[in-house]
């Protein structure tokens, strides 16, 4: 996310056109709330990691015409693509997430997510600067497409071995697999019950 941020300002900048930056920003962050909102709503069935990796090989293919677009309005269009597969990531990161560790750690979780969320961004807009200073916008949003790639690509790595639907209990059971329910001694009888 981090490198989409920088190159977007280095492109309204290079075209000597700086306000354009926020047109851009306003087009891609609209598109993020019909985003969330239309997965939301939507009544989806099957794996959750077969909706991930489909939406990262779509961001892929969204951002990979960022870096020869040259027309305000075309770059304009392809944000808004872009930020149509966002929130949908964000949101499947935080099932799958809640899918795959134990309630007791669960917290601890999201935090390690949202701590490697925040890293990424920063060491990618930082490294798109560098391409920018070097190469101007259209090596920024390359640095974009490149880590829409990688995700793509762990994505689909991650539907390998992986069960066709992800179990919502599947948290809870492994809980409850680790730890089994105490049992107490009844005085009266002498019996254990559960």
């Amino acid at each position: 996310f981090g490198a989409m941020q920088v190159s977007v300002a280095a492109y309204a900048v290079g075209r000597g056109t700086p306000d354009t930056a926020a047109l851009l920003y306003f087009a891609s962050n609209c598109t993020n709330m019909v985003g969330g909102w239309a997965y939301g709503a939507w009544r989806h069935g099957g794996s959750p990691r077969r909706h991930q990796a489909t939406t990262a090989v779509c961001l892929t293919l969204a951002s990979l015409p960022l870096t020869f677009l040259d027309a305000p309005l075309t770059v304009g269009a392809t944000l808004a693509l872009t930020g149509l597969a966002v929130p949908v990531l964000l949101i499947l990161s935080s099932i799958l997430t809640e899918s795959s560790v134990p309630r007791a750690v669960l917290t601890q979780a999201f935090t390690w997510g949202n701590s490697a969320s925040a890293a990424g961004s920063a060491g990618a807009a930082a490294i798109a600067g560098r391409v920018v200073d070097a190469g101007g916008a259209h090596g920024g949003f390359g640095v974009a497409a490149g880590a829409a790639v990688v995700m793509t690509v762990l994505a689909l790595g991650g539907l390998r071995g992986s069960s066709p639907d992800v179990p919502k209990s599947s948290a809870s059971a492994e809980t409850t697999a680790s730890n089994p329910p105490a049992t107490r001694r009844d005085s009266s009888t002498n019996r254990r019950e559960p």
